[in-house]
């Protein structure tokens, strides 16, 4: 008798909770696949202390293909190329073609805006993790032939939650070094002189304090061109912001594979998820995480935290298919949730519903929190 075929596409925070579902055991009759990049997840809530040069890259690391393989899971180290939703087909990048009767997706996002001149060739994006390994070895090649107290000018495009971390990040290895670090965020966004739009304007003031106090110049303009050695402002001047490394943290972009499958998709391009988390009336496909914008709640932002929540919620309702079941487990996004952000020199920023504040006791909070969900899902690998 054939089995039937569950496929894993990507596995970030989304999919980690059916890995530890299937570590227990695959259900009767299915046979299950992971594609991945690569063998291990890298958690981004460590990406500002690994930028910072606290903590090596391994820090960041849950060894997913290892779990995978270990419950049974065919491993493909892979990306997807091209999903067809009625042939219910994924083609890999190295042109194979996999078959599935169940998809789940967890593949992420890419930057936005990386179309600018000079964006790709010039600048590193955070995501996949190692075009920011690349950004550190850039930097760590210009803090290597530098004199003490030497001026290293470094550009960040982007003001958003990860652009206020990777900024204080990248000043804290500068400054580590013994090198002057010069700082500029650049955000279209931040003509009101103010970064992290959509968040409490208390928040908002608190982070640019955070941000000045330490010497980080904001520049509300637009980006025009990105050059090995400067960023072209989108002003009347055409001003030049002195960079050695551009990190370019602008946000997310759809996957333009899923946006050309035929699911429906928002206006940028993500495909639409019920509450369920189904992007098909059949409950053949799932998606969770930035790959998907949620039909009954279009302006959720793309944070980690809304792909850890929904992981519960989407391990029980593939589960359920895999059981015969009818999926009924709901994600609904909270009206506000905890936001911490590393300063870098040993406090975060902490938004709380109403409250707003900078504190040493905030940073070992993060801490905490990044440490439990690490050894969570690393006690699942085999010894």
């Amino acid at each position: 008798m054939r089995k039937r075929h569950l496929l894993l596409a990507g596995c970030g925070h989304a999919h980690l909770d059916l890995l530890a579902l299937f570590v227990r055991g695959i259900p009767r009759g299915w046979r299950v696949t992971l594609v991945v990049p690569q063998p291990d997840f890298h958690y981004s809530g460590m990406l500002p202390v690994i930028m910072a040069g606290a903590v090596p890259p391994s820090a960041a690391d849950i060894p997913v293909a290892r779990i995978a393989a270990a419950a049974g899971i065919n491993v493909q180290l892979a990306s997807v190329a091209a999903l067809d939703v009625a042939g219910r087909a994924v083609t890999l990048d190295d042109g194979r073609l996999l078959a599935f009767d169940l998809l789940s997706l967890d593949v992420g996002s890419v930057a936005a805006a990386t179309d600018i001149r000079g964006a790709r060739t010039h600048a590193w994006t955070m995501r996949p993790f190692t075009s920011a390994l690349a950004l550190l070895q850039r930097l760590d090649g210009v803090i290597a032939t530098g004199q003490p107290r030497d001026i290293v000018p470094v550009a960040v495009v982007g003001g958003g939650a990860a652009g206020v971390e990777i900024a204080l990040a990248l000043r804290a290895r500068i400054a580590r070094a013994g090198l002057t670090p010069r700082i500029t965020m650049i955000d279209s966004q931040m003509r009101d002189g103010l970064p992290l739009p959509g968040f409490s304007p208390a928040f908002r003031r608190r982070a640019a304090d955070a941000l000045i106090s330490r010497c980080v110049q904001l520049r509300g303009a637009g980006v025009q061109e990105v050059t090995d050695a400067n960023v072209v402002l989108d002003d009347h001047a055409a001003t030049l912001v002195a960079s050695v490394a551009t990190a370019w943290v602008t946000g997310a972009a759809p996957h333009p594979w899923l946006t050309a499958s035929g699911l429906p998709c928002d206006p940028r391009g993500f495909p639409l998820a019920s509450e369920k988390l189904t992007l098909t009336d059949d409950a053949s496909i799932f998606g969770a995480g930035d790959c998907i914008t949620l039909r009954g709640h279009l302006q959720t932002p793309k944070a980690g935290v809304h792909a850890v929540r929904m992981a519960p919620e989407l391990a029980a309702n593939v589960y359920a298919v895999m059981q015969g079941r009818t999926p009924t487990a709901a994600y609904h996004p909270p009206r506000s949730f905890l936001a911490l952000l590393s300063t870098s020199d040993g406090a975060a920023l902490l938004r709380w519903q109403r409250v707003a504040l900078e504190a040493r006791w905030a940073q070992h909070l993060k801490t905490w929190i990044d440490e439990r969900y690490l050894h969570r899902y690393r006690m699942l690998a085999p010894p």
